[in-house]
């Protein structure tokens, strides 16, 4: 039977003044629902230690061990990068690995809508939308944002146009996220758990503001749905859907083609307080591909860059620990020529121009700022010269494209990455966290 106890939405603003208290709504299976502002995470922020410290692993170790305070162990890895991010089954893999050692939580964040395909590498979730959507990107500074975490913006202002989240787990969901626009043009949307539904919310207000949601829902909840009334654009930064208890979150956030320079075009007050609401244990930054591109590298301008980021994150998460993944070997496919044999091993590729100073620089920054480092050439690739190697046979690693990878090449990826993690973290393949 459907549990129709309350559950919670958004801010008493969205209903009249900033100090008005919202009527209780009813919702069509019945039950009041109470709307409130959306507040950090408490399950994620109590556990970490009260500063980093010089040991980037530790602030994981903590969580997955509870804090040693008694709390149940709940950790968040938050992966921010490229398109090989942006891809689904280098984070999916991680997260099913993590959530199978340490407990599942679901899915967490995710871009909003259908705003990058495929969404979810493990099939855990299935997203649709219909109707007219307009996504915009955070992977140029020109580009209309404002943006949050997830880099996207999914915009809907057609009566009727609905976008669908749907768990395919088992244990479903019982916690919703959103991050929404508010603003003087903002029209209004309904919401839909499974069989719950809330009448139409208002977005509109006196001035833009960004508006984070949670929403408590029953337990084993399938569905999320949101439908445009038409009243007005609805803006739509990010959702996803998760479990209370013990265990793992990992989230992953890339845009096809961004450089480090993409997460200056977040919002810096909308990025800052998503992290703030659900504090990682650990933040991974994955790119460097784009700027291997580069001929013209700038190699000390780049570390600086990096070395100001995460002076930014430490800024906003001090009880945080940080990863930089090296950039992968990655080049182009040289052709054979009309009459000459096809070229074999490093003449075969030639690899991407800045790729070694762009390795170097994130290699030296994560030295001198302390911070973890994956090597993922010495991982995965081991050197250029093998990717047309790798992109051959019957289970190849490598597209033949020689920069992104196969399913089991992010696969492989992400079982060296947990490997890793876990050495990092004192622990073998063989104990637990707890």
């Amino acid at each position: 039977m459907l549990n129709r106890r309350a559950f919670f939405l958004g801010s008493a603003a969205l209903f009249g003044g900033c100090g008005a208290r919202p009527e209780p709504l009813t919702g069509e299976a019945g039950g009041p629902l109470v709307l409130a502002q959306a507040r950090p995470d408490s399950g994620l922020e109590s556990v970490l230690p009260a500063r980093a410290g010089d040991n980037p692993y530790e602030p994981l170790a903590a969580a997955l061990r509870g804090g040693g305070r008694g709390q149940a162990s709940r950790a968040l890895i938050l992966v921010l990068g490229d398109s090989h991010t942006a891809g689904p089954v280098m984070v999916g893999h991680l997260r099913e690995l993590m959530q199978a050692r340490f407990g599942a939580l679901g899915p967490g964040r995710l871009p909003p809508g259908r705003a990058q395909r495929p969404i979810n590498a493990n099939q855990i979730v299935e997203a649709s939308q219909s109707g007219e959507w307009t996504v915009r990107s955070a992977l140029r500074a020109s580009n209309p944002g404002p943006f949050g975490l997830t880099g996207f913006r999914l915009t809907g202002s057609r009566a009727g146009d609905v976008i669908t989240l749907r768990s395919t787990e088992a244990l479903g969901f019982d916690r919703v996220h959103l991050s929404m626009m508010a603003g003087p043009d903002a029209g209004s949307f309904r919401l839909r758990v499974d069989e719950l539904a809330v009448e139409p919310v208002t977005l509109r207000g006196a001035s833009p503001e960004f508006r984070p949601f949670t929403l408590d829902a029953p337990a084993r909840s399938r569905e999320l749905a949101i439908e445009v009334v038409g009243d007005g654009p609805v803006e739509l930064l990010g959702w996803g859907m998760d479990r209370a208890g013990r265990g793992v979150l990992v989230e992953g956030f890339g845009i096809n083609g961004a450089t480090l320079a993409s997460l200056d075009n977040r919002d810096p007050a909308i990025f800052t307080r998503e992290l703030a609401n659900q504090p990682p244990a650990l933040v991974i930054l994955a790119f460097g591909t784009n700027e291997a591109v580069d001929s013209d590298f700038d190699e000390a301008a780049y570390a600086a860059q990096l070395t100001r980021q995460i002076q930014r994150l430490r800024q906003a998460l001090p009880r945080s620990g940080i990863m930089i993944m090296g950039v992968p070997d990655a080049g182009r496919p040289v052709r054979a020529t009309r009459r000459g044999r096809p070229p074999q091993g490093c003449a075969a590729v030639a690899p991407l121009p800045a790729l070694l100073r762009v390795r170097a620089a994130q290699r030296s920054v994560a030295q001198a700022q302390r911070v973890a480092f994956f090597d993922w050439s010495a991982e995965v690739t081991r050197s250029p010269c093998r990717l047309p190697e790798l992109a051959r046979g019957d289970a190849p690693l490598m597209r033949p494209d020689l920069v992104h990878f196969t399913p089991d090449g992010y696969r492989l990826t992400a079982e060296r990455l947990q490997a890793h993690l876990l050495r990092g973290m004192g622990l073998s393949a063989r104990t637990t966290a707890t």
